[in-house]
């Protein structure tokens, strides 16, 4: 069963579609759309103040409150665009953090399964 799986495998070229390149995004895509951020975890609740922390801190530099057009066309005071941008950063980085912590997944379980 398992040579046969393999074969296909070798066989069968995967269809993605944007924006996932390969099966670790695919991956990340459905976990992370059947899987929603808890807010309510005390890691989430950490992260949500120190992003609260951000913004107070943003708000409060000089020039922050000047109006600058957002994606769409809209004007948006420049600290809300920077803590666009900055969110964008973290999804990037968690993403890869998520793939990193399946690798390690995966050679786990083939060292696991060489003994």
């Amino acid at each position: 069963m398992k040579e046969m799986l393999e074969e296909y495998l070798k066989k069968t070229e995967p269809e993605y579609y944007p924006p996932v390149e390969n099966l670790f995004d695919l991956i990340y895509e459905h976990y992370t759309e059947n899987n929603p951020v808890g807010k309510n975890t005390v890691a989430g609740k950490v992260a949500k103040a120190k992003e609260k922390e951000l913004e107070e801190w943003l708000r409060g530099l000089e020039g922050m409150d000047r109006l600058i057009d957002d994606y769409v066309g809209d004007r948006i005071p420049l600290w809300e665009k920077i803590m666009d941008r900055q969110g964008t950063v973290c999804c990037a980085w968690e993403e890869t953090a998520f793939e990193e912590g399946l690798k390690v997944g995966i050679r786990l379980m083939m060292d696991l399964y060489s003994l």
